[in-house]
């Protein structure tokens, strides 16, 4: 018995671990140098496809990847709870010598996103923003989508089409489900988290997601959210403080905002619901 209850803590503490962290799957060609917010994680293989990542904490990271001979390749990404993967694409040649300030600073480019597409029934056609992909499996998984509007749109003879406009949001779980039996689109699996904000001074408005709301007490607290980034602004008296929030799928993000000299404008943590 005392193992067991040893066992299972050692199971909940893992768990917490985990809810902390997450992977990412660096895909690119061998021999290529993999920074992780500028520090030198390793070479990408074969073996590995690349390069994997284990155990990066949740939230904000820059990755670096560099080949001799060519430009460097950066990515800005938000490691959300679950693995996600970034994508290398090929190197473009560096300017001759004596031109290194015709390109300026390397381009960043923004990790794309995946969509999982299922249908009634199986067998479709799926249009994302006009390009056709035949799905004749249980489930289709179109990646390479970046953050924002897509138009997805299912096919089949005998069916009326049916579409609809999807927004992905970075780190969101996203299930497009198209029923051309009941014709109709569904989006599931988004994910749900809440958001908590703490201000000094302690009155202000808080707007987020398009609407506007005055915190007039301690705490302001908003549920059901969808999960992803959103773009939240603070404004106290005539003066306004402005940040991009995660809300993650099933825990709470709690934002210190501070208006006074001296302080960090904003303070992101993030616990269970």
């Amino acid at each position: 018995m005392r193992h067991a209850r040893w066992l299972f803590l050692l199971l909940m503490v893992g768990g917490a671990t985990l809810l902390c962290a997450s992977d990412i799957q660096v895909t690119c060609e061998p021999g290529l140098r993999i920074y992780l917010d500028a520090a030198l994680k390793g070479t990408s293989t074969a073996k590995e496809d690349g390069l994997f990542l284990a155990n990066v904490p949740e939230g904000p990271h820059t990755i670096r990847v560099e080949k001799d001979g060519f430009e460097p390749q950066v990515f800005q990404v938000q490691v959300p709870a679950l693995p996600i993967q970034v994508k290398v694409e090929p190197f473009p040649p560096q300017p001759p010598v004596g031109q290194e300030g015709v390109t300026g600073a390397p381009e960043v480019k923004q990790a794309t996103e995946s969509l999982l597409v299922t249908s009634a029934p199986q067998n479709c056609v799926v249009e994302i923003d006009g390009r056709s992909h035949i799905k004749d499996a249980p489930q289709l998984l179109l990646d390479g989508l970046a953050a924002g509007e897509h138009t997805v749109t299912f096919s089949k003879p005998g069916y009326e089409r049916i579409s609809a406009v999807v927004r992905i949001q970075p780190g969101a779980e996203f299930t497009v489900r198209g029923d051309l039996i009941a014709g109709r689109v569904e989006v599931i699996h988004e994910g749900k988290g809440s958001l908590r904000v703490i201000s000094t001074p302690e009155h202000c408005s808080v707007r987020i997601l398009g609407v506007t709301r005055d915190k007039i007490h301690a705490r302001l607290n908003l549920s059901y959210l969808p999960a992803g980034e959103h773009r939240m602004v603070v404004a106290w008296k005539n003066r306004t403080l402005s940040t991009n929030v995660f809300i993650k799928d099933r825990q709470r993000t709690i934002v210190t905002v501070s208006f006074m000299k001296g302080d960090r404008p904003f303070v992101v943590s993030y616990e269970p619901e």
